[in-house]
């Protein structure tokens, strides 16, 4: 594919399962991937599904149409963007018992129901409300990446950690929490929890920052979006990242650029690994080379 003919769309959507639908679902969208070539990663489970997927224009589009057909919503939204080529290997559904981990079996999302904020409304709020404190409840890996402006940095490095920092934390109870994450499923959990802790001004960023870049590309979020995928991390165009590349060693995003210390060959490593002398190299396959030369002198 040319550039700029691979479409990209990510979506969650929240619906009881079955076990037996769960499996029905799987069966038909891998064999709608088959048929279309589409690829990316489905996350199934009996509380819905949590997805980002690309492929040809035609592709996604008769995703959509199966998705909304198969969840019995035809009005369920998703987050498009574009990019030069696709940026995953293969086509996956993984079934899992949350479609986001949060190891809370008793978090309900439907109690986040009223607290969604449509872009235009978080936007004109932050610029005009003082009480407001944004919260990003995303791991601090994509926190490093880009974030709106002032906001808080839980330093979470999974999102089951996130409520404990919360408690830990001791967030204002007479402001207005901003919660958001990149698409928008995090907070459909994250604001259950914290209204649990007995905060009662908390809100979400509806479809996330992904949404959020869609319609204010020049707005309060600064830096980039990480994205779970080939592309790292999408800019404010949603346009794949110029800036990041995966490390080849602990997969988080990488700018720090080195030559391999095995094979010489130009690479580009995360600045947490950059200080350990075998993950100065291209590959795991060359760090392992790299071990085994330090522990036979």
């Amino acid at each position: 594919m040319s550039a700029q003919e691979v479409s990209v769309a990510a979506f969650y959507k929240f619906a009881s399962f079955s076990e037996g639908t769960v499996q029905s679902v799987k069966a038909r969208l891998e064999a709608y991937s088959q048929q279309s070539g589409l690829k990316g990663l489905v996350v199934l489970g009996s509380e819905g599904l949590n997805a980002t997927v690309a492929g040809s224009r035609e592709a996604i589009e008769g995703a959509k149409s199966l998705v909304r057909e198969l969840v019995a919503d035809p009005e369920m939204e998703f987050k498009d963007s574009t990019c030069d080529k696709i940026p995953f290997a293969r086509f996956k559904v993984d079934v899992r018992q949350e479609i986001i981990t949060t190891k809370d079996a008793t978090i309900d999302h439907n109690e986040s129901a009223g607290t969604h904020l449509t872009p235009q409304q978080w936007h004109e709020m932050i610029a005009s409300d003082p009480d407001v404190v944004l919260v990003d409840t995303r791991n601090d890996y994509e926190v490093e990446v880009g974030t709106f402006e002032g906001a808080l940095d839980p330093r979470i490095k999974k999102f089951s950690d996130f409520q404990k920092w919360v408690e830990d934390t001791g967030l204002p109870h007479d402001k207005k929490l901003f919660m958001f994450c990149t698409g928008g499923i995090r907070c459909e959990k994250a604001v259950p929890e914290v209204k649990r802790l007995g905060y009662e001004q908390v809100y979400q960023l509806q479809g996330g920052i992904l949404r959020y870049l869609e319609e204010y590309p020049e707005g309060y979020f600064k830096g980039e979006c990480f994205v779970f995928d080939h592309r790292v991390a999408v800019d404010k165009d949603l346009q794949p990242s110029k800036l990041y590349k995966l490390c080849p060693h602990c997969g988080n995003p990488a700018q720090e650029k080195i030559s391999c210390s095995n094979c010489s060959k130009d690479s580009v490593i995360c600045k947490h690994c950059s200080p350990q002398a075998d993950r100065n190299t291209c590959s795991k396959n060359c760090a392992y080379h790299v071990r085994r030369k330090s522990t036979a002198v």
